[in-house]
C-alpha cells in the first residue's frame, strides 16, 4: 500500500472497506474470515502495481535508486505483454502453433532488444553514485597487485625457468 500512498481514494477506501469488513465479521464472529478480505486487498493493490495507478514519484522517495529497476518492470509491464501478443498473433498467423520451444527464441529476442535500450538509457543518465569526477587513484587493493605483478615479472626474468627442449623431429 506505500506505493500507492499519493492515491488517496484507493488507500482511503481499502482502508473503509478493511474497518468495516473487521467490525461485521466480528459482530457476526466470523473473525477468521478476515484473512480472505486482507488476501482480496493484496490482489487488488498487486493489480493497482501492475497498472497505471501506481505512483512512481513515491516509489523512488521510498526505494532511491534501489526503486529505478522496479520503476522501470512496472512501467514496461504492457510493453512486454504486447510483445508476446504480437508473437503469439505472428505464429498463429504462420500457423506455426503455440508451442513453447517455438516462441522462446523470438520472445527472448525482443526482450533483449528492450533490456539493451533500458541499460544504454540507464548508463546514459548515470543513476547512483556518480559525482561528476572520476577518481582514478589506485586504491590499496590495486596497488597490492600492481606489486605482486612486479615482483612476479621481476622473478620470472631474473631466474627463469631452465626446462628441458624436446625437439620435435618430424
Amino acid at each position: 500500500m506505500a506505493l500507492l500512498f499519493r492515491k488517496r481514494n484507493v488507500v482511503l477506501i481499502e482502508v473503509l472497506i478493511s474497518l468495516l469488513s473487521f467490525l461485521l465479521l466480528s459482530e457476526f464472529h466470523k473473525l477468521n474470515l478476515y484473512i480472505f478480505t486482507v488476501r482480496a486487498l493484496t490482489y487488488l493493490n498487486l493489480y493497482f502495481l501492475m497498472s497505471e495507478y501506481v505512483d512512481y514519484h513515491t516509489v523512488l522517495n521510498i526505494l532511491k535508486e534501489k526503486g529505478v529497476p522496479l520503476v522501470v518492470g512496472l512501467a514496461y509491464f504492457p510493453l512486454f505483454n504486447e510483445i508476446v501478443s504480437q508473437i503469439m498473433f505472428n505464429a498463429k498467423a504462420r500457423k506455426i502453433g503455440l508451442k513453447p520451444s517455438k516462441l522462446l527464441l523470438p520472445l527472448v529476442v525482443q526482450m533483449v532488444k528492450v533490456a539493451e535500450d533500458l541499460y544504454v538509457a540507464y548508463t546514459i543518465k548515470l543513476y547512483g553514485e556518480y559525482r561528476g569526477r572520476l577518481n582514478l587513484r589506485p586504491t590499496s587493493l590495486d596497488l597490492l597487485f600492481i606489486l605482486l605483478g612486479v615482483i612476479t615479472f621481476v622473478l620470472s626474468v631474473a631466474f627463469p625457468l631452465n626446462l628441458p627442449q624436446y625437439h620435435i623431429l618430424i
